[in-house]
């Protein structure tokens, strides 16, 4: 998915809700600057397609790797206000439950590995690394969020902090396909960044001029409800 960013002037940070201009308004034939993922994202993003490409081949050794992989990124859970707006479709397919967690890709793994023994001791290794992973309080890395949006162009919004003058990204990875746009505003309501293109995934970075909170808006435009995992920096 081609990756956008929209690079903010530099400016003095100002304390959450203190700000008294707006950011920057988007300029339409201002061309984005690209910027690469962090590692962190990228891994991410390899083991979530690895992860649907298990389920879509019913692949024990695609699942397996997928949950080794994201019990090795550290992750955070993602502090977010979120409203969620729009109402619950009445045709399509219904959401998933959950979303590419290790465990989750571990359970479904092991239906599918049946005795195979490569497989058995293979998923015997990765649980190991995935409670080492749950215990060992690490600080840092993505933070982490699974939600949903209603079909037909309903919006789930979340608040959520970011720095001055520091790297901002968010990834946004759907679950079940659905094709999901991306928006992030400032606290006035001023369009920073998006990421609108025919992808079931969304990726966005920015530099903030100011300390504080922005809006970030998952729009479904699928006819089916969906579920999403979201991740920041």
């Amino acid at each position: 998915m081609k990756m956008k960013i929209l690079v903010v002037a530099m400016a003095m940070s100002l304390p959450f809700g203190m700000s008294l201009f707006a950011q920057s308004e988007m300029d339409e034939e201002k061309p984005a600057i690209e910027q690469k993922a962090s590692s962190d994202i990228e891994i991410l993003q390899t083991a979530n397609s690895l992860a649907k490409y298990g389920y879509e081949n019913n692949s024990a050794s695609a699942l397996i790797e997928a949950a080794e992989i994201i019990a090795q990124v550290p992750t955070q859970k993602l502090e977010a206000t979120v409203e969620i707006q729009g109402e619950k479709s009445k045709d399509g397919k219904a959401a998933s439950e959950s979303g590419y967690t290790a465990e989750k890709l571990i359970e479904d793994a092991k239906k599918l590995a049946g005795k195979d023994k490569t497989f058995t001791n293979w998923i015997k290794k990765v649980e190991k690394l995935i409670k080492s992973s749950n215990t060992r309080g690490a600080v840092g890395g993505p933070k982490y969020q699974y939600s949903w949006a209603y079909g037909y162009n309903g919006k789930t919004q979340f608040s959520i902090p970011f720095y001055a003058n520091s790297f901002a990204e968010i990834y946004v990875e759907s679950i079940d396909y659905a094709d999901l746009d991306l928006y992030v505003y400032d606290e006035n309501w001023n369009l920073i960044a998006r990421d609108t293109s025919y992808n079931m995934n969304c990726y966005v970075s920015f530099y903030p001029r100011w300390t504080g909170r922005f809006y970030v808006i998952v729009k479904n435009t699928s006819k089916w409800d969906s579920c999403f995992q979201i991740f920041t920096n």
